[in-house]
This record gives C-alpha cells, sequence and structure tokens, in this order.
C-alpha cells in the first residue's frame, strides 16, 4: 500500500496548498471545502487498493490451505504481488505508481472542477500536473523519513531485535520523529 488511511489528510493539505501557491488555482468556496474534498477522493482511492489487497490475501489464504505443499518454497510477498497486480488489473485500478497518480491528479482536477472548487485559467494538465508532483513529493519525503528512520534505529544506543515489540515501538517514534522534521504530519 503506498499510501496509508492515516496520510490522506496531509496528502489533502499539500495538494491544496500547493495547488495555492502555484498562483493558477483560487478556491471560490474556500480551501478548506477543497481539502475535504480531495481527502474524500484520496481516500477512496487508498480503500479501493486495500480492498484489491484483502481479495488478493483472502484468495492466497485459500490456496495456501486447498495446495499446502505447494507452498513450501514459495516466497509469499511474491505470490501477492502476481494476485495483487492481477485483481487490480481486471478492476481497472493502476497499479504502477506512476500511472495510479496521474490518472488520481487528473481525476482530482476534473472533480473539483465541477464542483466548483477550484477556478483556474491554465491548461488542465498544467494543473494536474501540480497535484501530481504533490503526491510524488509526498511519498519521496515519506521514504526519506522511513529511511532516516531505520538509520538511526541502527545506531540505537542499545541493539533492538528488528521485528521485537520494543523494535516496533522504537521505530514508530522515531519514524514519527522524522515525519514531523519532513513537515508530514
Amino acid at each position: 500500500m503506498l499510501i496509508k488511511e492515516a496520510q490522506v489528510p496531509f496528502i489533502a493539505r499539500k495538494i491544496a496548498y500547493d495547488l495555492l501557491n502555484s498562483g493558477y488555482v483560487t478556491f471560490p468556496k474556500g480551501i478548506d471545502i477543497a481539502i475535504k474534498e480531495i481527502e474524500e477522493i484520496v481516500l477512496d482511492d487508498v480503500l479501493w487498493e486495500r480492498e484489491i489487497e484483502d481479495k488478493a490475501r483472502e484468495i492466497l489464504a485459500k490456496e495456501e490451505e486447498e495446495n499446502e505443499y505447494l507452498f513450501y518454497d514459495v516466497d509469499r510477498r511474491e505470490v501477492f504481488k502476481l494476485l495483487k497486480k492481477e485483481i487490480a488489473k481486471e478492476e481497472g485500478f493502476p497499479i504502477n505508481k506512476t500511472d495510479r497518480f496521474d490518472d488520481l491528479a487528473a481525476f482530482l482536477v476534473k472533480e473539483l472542477w465541477d464542483k466548483e472548487l477550484i477556478d483556474y485559467d491554465e491548461r488542465d494538465g498544467k494543473i494536474k500536473n501540480i497535484i501530481f508532483k504533490s503526491f510524488m513529493d509526498f511519498l519521496n519525503r515519506e521514504k526519506e523519513a522511513r529511511m532516516a528512520a531505520y538509520e538511526k534505529i541502527e545506531h540505537y544506543k542499545r541493539p533492538l531485535v528488528p521485528g521485537s515489540e520494543e523494535w516496533e515501538l522504537v521505530f514508530q517514534r522515531i519514524y514519527e520523529q522524522e515525519l514531523k522534521k519532513r513537515g508530514l504530519i
């Protein structure tokens, strides 16, 4: 899952303020109403991806139960990815990050325009590109925060066992600090 539910409000706010700061977009009904609409649209996308992942997990669990011996030498993550990709293709959900956010950005522009939540005199493509860049910037900064948290936990004052409850708690605390540093939460 590229975007987690908890990240949606931050992404929506980033998109709205990036649009405002571009100088090309105004918000006739106020930026807060636009942010709420962006949140709803992005959340629907996140929930759709979760549904696809849940279906893939169900299929994988059923297959493992029925054909247990087939899964001894199989990487479950790879099988899961293949199942997710197949289900996404059937449902018309773009699994490729670039395609997904390009489609979502175009949809956001259309919906915000149709609901008269934004106004602009530029090409739709220019506005779509601002939104696309917002998504990519958010994801890149989130990845930087995650990598910085991993780096800090590696050099933690006492060794922690990866996957342990203590490791998870320390990682989450450091990760949130890194997200805050980057203005993502």
